[in-house]
């Protein structure tokens, strides 16, 4: 009984201790998990560089309206903004006293006409005479120079009678062109053409519009060096070069036109050669007088991309996160080239057998471990999808 009891004080004994020790004990540092993080290779396609500028958008067409003739408007025969053909009546300046100076006009001819044939009947009278030794030759010479008075003063009249009628024709002030009318710039009732050509109204073809701007020398040696060596568009009016072009809202490079002229010197003042690119306009959008994005491509070449989401930034510039055999994440800095889609083209920096960090890159340090679990780990390629570069 005195044993048994000896054995449980000692195995009290030896739990109280345990308790106190456990007690006394301090616990390690919580170490958390590894980062979920999905990874993706590089691919490599093909892409196209691009030259971006700003340009100014003008009318293939542009016509100013003037009066040609001095009179009182007396008509206007187009509403404000109107489509118009050429030779469509605009204006009618008064035409009467026209008609009137083309009625004088054809008596001083008719009255000329009479002149003339009773100079020509005197002529070959004393022409007869002189034949016979009549009359003599100063006489003769004499009705010869009256005769041809006679001829010059009915050219004259003549000539006034055409410029009697085309001054007529003036009066009725006409379209030259296919395009839009703007609104009148003067009312009926004035006095038009006394001081000058008096502006009545424009006519723009806005069917189509033409966009100019201006490369650099740098842009323009490297476009002619490339298109030389049949890596890059050509610069020649008479190549099928498309250029993209977008307005102040929009996104993008929705609109596609194509190369146009491209000028035959460079500015020497601006260092800049200018290049016109044409672009159709059928619903009217585009304006003379705007501004607009323009891209024009420079060089179709192979490059690789990752997704412009693993592109992050520091003091030092650009880089990217990758994974390596260990799954350890490490700190790689890149040279980023354009943005396609949502794709960004890496110049240097990287490899195809890399494995890019797409995701879970707020958790991740260069350094640490991360769990992999998504995405594929082994090298992918695309082909090029033909989708053009958006704005950056």
């Amino acid at each position: 009984m005195k044993r048994l009891k000896h054995f449980t004080s000692l195995l009290t004994l030896i739990a109280l201790s345990c308790f106190l020790e456990a007690c006394g004990s301090k616990p390690g540092p919580f170490v958390p998990p590894p980062p979920d993080v999905t990874l993706t290779n590089p691919v490599q396609r093909e892409v196209t560089t691009y030259l971006d500028h700003t340009g100014a958008i003008s009318a293939t067409e542009s016509v100013e309206i003037r009066a040609r003739v001095a009179g009182y408007l007396e008509s206007i025969n187009f509403e404000p903004r109107a489509k118009v053909k050429a030779g469509d009546l605009l204006f009618v300046i008064e035409p009467a006293p026209y008609r009137a100076k083309v009625q004088q006009a054809i008596g001083s001819v008719n009255s000329q006409k009479s002149t003339l044939r009773i100079r020509q009947i005197e002529l070959d009278k004393y022409a007869n005479l002189g034949a016979k030794e009549a009359i003599s030759e100063l006489k003769l010479e004499d009705t010869k120079a009256n005769r041809d008075m006679a001829e010059a003063e009915l050219e004259k009249s003549k000539a006034n009678l055409e410029t009697a009628k085309i001054d007529l024709e003036y009066t009725h002030v006409r379209s030259p062109i296919n395009g839009r009318v703007s609104r009148n710039l003067v009312d009926v009732g004035n006095l038009v053409g006394v001081s000058g050509a008096t502006v009545l109204a424009n006519v723009v073809n806005d069917d189509s519009v033409y966009v100019y701007f201006n490369l650099t020398e740098a842009e323009l040696l490297s476009l002619t060096r490339k298109s030389i060596n049949g890596k890059g568009s050509s610069f020649s009016h008479t190549e099928e070069t498309p250029v993209y072009m977008a307005l102040a809202d929009e996104t993008g490079y929705p609109h596609v036109g194509k190369l146009d002229y491209t000028d035959i010197r460079v500015d020497p003042g601006t260092g800049t050669v200018q290049v016109r690119a044409i672009f159709a306009n059928p619903t009217g959008l585009f304006y003379p007088g705007m501004f607009a994005r323009v891209r024009v491509p420079s060089e179709t070449r192979e490059a690789m991309l990752v997704p412009n989401l693993a592109i992050m930034s520091d003091q030092g510039g650009k880089y990217v996160l990758v994974c390596d055999d260990d799954n350890i994440a490490r700190h790689r800095r890149v040279t980023l080239g354009q943005v396609v889609d949502d794709m960004r083209v890496i110049e240097s920096g990287l490899t195809l057998e890399d494995r890019v960090i797409v995701s879970g890159l707020q958790k991740t340090r260069p350094g640490s471990k991360v769990n992999p679990t998504g995405g594929s780990e082994k090298k992918t390629t695309s082909v090029d999808d033909g989708l053009r570069p958006v704005k950056d």
